[in-house]
C-alpha cells in the first residue's frame, strides 16, 4: 500500500509539562503536538525535514536528551559519527561511556523508500539486532538545523534531541528552536515542541556528560 499524509496527534507523556501559573494569571489552553505523519497501513512515521542535507549531517553528533536505550543505559557522553560508506549507505558509529571505558556499536544506515520522503529517512541496522518490524524508516530527522536535529523512529516509539555541541547553552537551543519554529510558521507546517518540553525531557532523560 503506498503510504498516506495524514495529521496525528503525538502524546509526548514523557515530556510534556504543565505551564506554571500564578493566581493573577489565568492559565492558557493546552495546545497539542500536532505532528505531521505517514501511515502505511501498518505503522506510522513522523514527516522528515525537507531541509535536511546528509552530506552536511555527516560527522559527530552528542545526544543531550534522548529516549533511554539499552545500548545506552547507565552511558554518559552519548554521542555518533556518521560517515559514507564506498557504497552509498552511511557507516554509523555509536559510542558512549560506561564504568570509565568506551563502549561503542557499529551499524549502517541505508535510504529508505522515496515514498516515505526525499530526505531525512533512513532505515539503521546493527549486527546481531532483529531488523525493523516496519516496512519503512527507522531513523527519521524531523528537525534539522546545522547545529540541532530532532530524531525520531516509527510509531513515535523514541526521540533524541542531537546537538553538534556537547554542553550546548540553553540559549543556542532556544535559538535554534525559535528560528525553525518561526520557519515553520512562514510554511504553515506543525509545530516543534516547546521550550518547556525540550527542558523537560532533557531533565528525565539527559546523560550526564
Amino acid at each position: 500500500m503506498r503510504p498516506s499524509t495524514l495529521s496525528t496527534i503525538l502524546s509526548c507523556a514523557a515530556i510534556a509539562t504543565a505551564a506554571a501559573t500564578s493566581n493573577e494569571t489565568a492559565p492558557e489552553p493546552a495546545v497539542p503536538n500536532v505532528v505531521q505523519s505517514t501511515w502505511d497501513g501498518r505503522c506510522f512515521y513522523p514527516a522528515p525535514d525537507a531541509a535536511f542535507d546528509l552530506e552536511a549531517y555527516l560527522g559527530r553528533w552528542y545526544q543531550v536528551a534522548g529516549t533511554v536505550a539499552p545500548f545506552t543505559a547507565g552511558c554518559k557522553c552519548i554521542f555518533a559519527q556518521y560517515s559514507l560508506n564506498d557504497n552509498g549507505t552511511v557507516k554509523v558509529n555509536n559510542t558512549c561511556e560506561a564504568g570509565g571505558r568506551a563502549v561503542n556499536i557499529l551499524g549502517t544506515a541505508a535510504p529508505a523508500d522515496p515514498s516515505y520522503g526525499a530526505k531525512g529517512v533512513l532505515r539503521v541496522q546493527f549486527p546481531g539486532q532483529p531488523g525493523p518490524s516496519c516496512a519503512g524508516p527507522n531513523y527519521i530527522v524531523q528537525d534539522y538545523t546545522p547545529d540541532f536535529a530532532l530524531v525520531q523512529s516509527n510509531n513515535f516509539t523514541t526521540l533524541f534531541v542531537l546537538s553538534r555541541q556537547q554542553s550546548p547553552e540553553e540559549t543556542l537551543l532556544d535559538v535554534s528552536r525559535n528560528g525553525k519554529k518561526e520557519k515553520r510558521k512562514k510554511t504553515g507546517t506543525d509545530r516543534l515542541p516547546g521550550r518547556q518540553e525540550v527542558r523537560a525531557l532533557m531533565l528525565t532523560s539527559k546523560p550526564v556528560l
